[in-house]
């Protein structure tokens, strides 16, 4: 934990140096450069980290001695059997297929947070916390599903359907989950006002009571090893819903209030960010919906932001029900209202951290690198490169 500890406050340090103080674009672009190199450098130095690691440094071995005579590896999609052969033609050892992987999942989300975010160094410091980089050193052929669905975005807030589609069919390739993402396109466009927030309520609740029958049809033609797996039976604890469940209510109450502005983008980064509450409500039931929140959490990373600036730019300014008026728009208000939000959005984000370190989650712990100062076989291979 100690690790992880020193590499988070590192990030802190970073935005305190080139985001907090004095900031600019310059600056900003700095940091992104900066953050993401050293998430990249833990990436690329890992040893045995993520519980699916020995099976694709086992796949790449097995893979690369088959050469083209089949296209098939257990379960795996096509797109990634493909590219994993055409990187072992070049690439000498695993070492080295886990650096390329590394690269895929990193840099997409340095460009994804740096052109999307209000507030890079608060999306970088949620893609650590809320696991989307510890999954992407795990689940190393959803990750790639994961990252092209980034460069997606510049799509869907622009209403660009078939780039789209076509991007997510070429993601399927690599994880045939991503599919999911296909009619969400069209859900997305829904006006999140709050009397649909107690629609979605009931939903949640609907489908939280359902699952278990939705699950095992899904389960009946669908990765039928999964059926009455502990990934279905069993679930992950509630306290990773508390982060989401939090950041939704804040975004349906701020349009209520109108300091939200709902334009295109709010809209969809507001409704992406519901479905990933409800899977990760729903997954304390299940754990497999951990797999499918991915897909929508990266999209929270980059709601937060637009919260923490709207309280600051309009504060609270509404009238109740009973007549009566919450006006909170002075300077120090606005200031201390987003301030507030915050310190409680990082607070949730490292209990849900730290309560995932405990747990182990994605089997991070503890961390090893391959790289030796003591001659060992590793090191020697990568230097005679």
């Amino acid at each position: 934990m100690l690790f992880y500890t020193l590499n988070n406050l590192l990030l802190i340090l970073w935005a305190w140096l080139f985001c907090w103080r004095k900031p600019s674009k310059n600056k900003t672009v700095f940091f992104i450069i900066i953050s993401f190199s050293q998430l990249l450098a833990l990436m690329v130095i890992r040893n045995h980290i993520g519980y699916d690691y020995n099976m694709y440094t086992v796949g790449f071995n097995q893979m690369r001695d088959d050469g083209f005579t089949s296209f098939t590896y257990n379960d795996w999609e096509i797109g990634f059997v493909i590219l994993t052969k055409l990187l072992g033609l070049v690439l000498p050892s695993y070492i080295w297929y886990i650096g390329v992987l590394s690269f895929i999942a990193v840099i997409p989300a340095a460009v994804f947070i740096g052109r999307n975010s209000e507030m890079p160094w608060l999306s970088t410091l949620l893609y650590v916390n809320l696991f989307i980089f510890f999954m992407e050193m795990n689940f190393l052929r959803q990750m790639i599903s994961v990252s092209l669905l980034m460069l997606a975005w510049s799509f869907i807030k622009r209403n660009k359907f078939i780039p789209f589609v076509l991007t997510v069919l070429f993601a399927s390739l690599f994880h045939q989950t991503v599919i999911f993402i296909l009619p969400i396109y069209f859900i997305i466009k829904m006006q999140p006002k709050f009397k649909e927030l107690i629609i979605y309520g009931y939903f949640i609740l609907w489908f939280y009571m359902s699952s278990e029958g939705f699950i095992n049809i899904l389960t009946n033609f669908y990765h039928e090893e999964y059926s009455d797996s502990v990934f279905v039976t069993e679930g992950l604890s509630f306290v990773y819903a508390i982060f989401p469940l939090f950041v939704i209510i804040c975004a349906f109450l701020l349009v209520k209030f109108g300091t939200i502005n709902v334009t295109n983008e709010n809209k969809y980064l507001i409704n992406l960010s519901l479905i990933c509450t409800i899977l990760m409500v729903t997954m304390s039931k299940h754990s497999i919906l951990e797999r499918f929140s991915y897909y929508f959490i990266i999209f929270m990373i980059l709601l937060v932001p637009v919260i923490y600036r709207s309280l600051a730019a309009k504060g609270i300014n509404t009238t109740l029900y009973n007549g009566k008026t919450i006006a909170l728009t002075s300077e120090k208000q606005k200031k201390m209202l987003a301030i507030g939000f915050l310190i409680i959005v990082l607070a949730l984000s490292y209990l849900h951290f730290y309560y995932g370190l405990f747990e182990n989650a994605h089997g991070v712990k503890p961390f090893d690198i391959w790289l030796r100062f003591d001659g060992s076989k590793q090191l020697r291979e990568f230097i005679a490169l």
